[in-house]
């Protein structure tokens, strides 16, 4: 079994794969850098015990962060809960599948380098054309990428997630109130609340439309694959006009791909 892990800055997600490569088991936990690595064990080993998976069966680790102060803390676990198993984190060296084309390569988040990894595997897993790609990520901030139909990631765009713009208008202006995720049924509000949910959540799937569109340009392509995840993915996607094909753990699927490139 292969167990795969996403240190995200709100929660750790972890992914277990048997070894036909299918993903059997998810589970998730707050991510907390005031934690030591004993707390950490104490606590996966608990959820691994509650699931009945038997630790002397997981014979690699892969893993990506964007919290650099708690990483090291779970590669250290990891090797204290899997003394036999081989880990791997997505870092530079690593064999991804593809190419990098960005200016600045180690600025490229492990997250987005785990999804597009995903992306191509799925591609070829189940036999969609190997054409250009859009992998959308609609979490604490919201991403849009490229991959060409060279196997070339690059690049894309970046703009503030859901939680975080509402957050914002709330906490920077006087009148504005805090809202809840709730789907606008109109573009145009009737009241603040409706007001703002219209212009992030509604704004976020024109935005997300927009960018298919020009990505799709400059690629010089039609009808690229799109991939979409992310903890909004869903509600925003309801409000989306674009064709694509949501896959609530993609990273964890990227992060599988990546250890058996590197381990076959």
């Amino acid at each position: 079994m292969i167990l795969a892990i996403e240190i995200e800055n709100s929660k750790i997600n972890f992914g277990i794969f048997n070894s036909r490569g299918a993903l059997t088991l998810t589970f998730s936990v707050a991510t907390d850098i005031n934690k030591t690595s004993d707390e950490y064990a104490i606590l996966l080993d608990g959820i691994l015990n509650y699931y009945n998976v038997d630790r002397t069966l997981i014979e690699g680790v892969s893993l990506c962060s964007v919290v650099p102060m708690i990483t090291n803390i779970i590669i250290e676990l990891m090797h204290d809960l899997f003394e036999n198993a081989t880990i791997i984190q997505v870092q530079k060296g690593i064999k991804t599948g593809f190419s990098i084309k960005v200016d600045n390569p180690s600025e490229l988040g492990a997250d987005l380098v785990a999804n597009a990894a995903a992306a191509l595997a799925i591609q070829s897993n189940d036999n969609l054309s190997e054409k250009a790609s859009i992998i959308i990520d609609v979490s604490t901030a919201t991403t849009v990428f490229a991959l060409n139909e060279k196997r070339e990631f690059i690049g894309g765009s970046i703009f503030p997630g859901i939680d975080m713009s509402f957050k914002s208008l709330h906490g920077n202006t006087a009148q504005l109130p805090n809202v809840s995720v709730i789907l606008p049924t109109k573009a145009i509000g009737k009241n603040s609340q409706d007001s703002i949910r219209s212009g992030v959540i509604l704004g976020t799937a024109m935005m997300i439309d927009g960018f298919i569109e020009r990505f799709s340009k400059e690629m010089h392509v039609d009808n690229p694959n799109i991939f979409v995840t992310g903890e909004y993915a869903q509600k925003i996607l309801e409000l989306c006009s674009s064709s694509y094909r949501y896959i609530p753990s993609l990273t964890l699927y990227g992060l599988y791909s990546i250890y058996k490139n590197n381990n076959s």
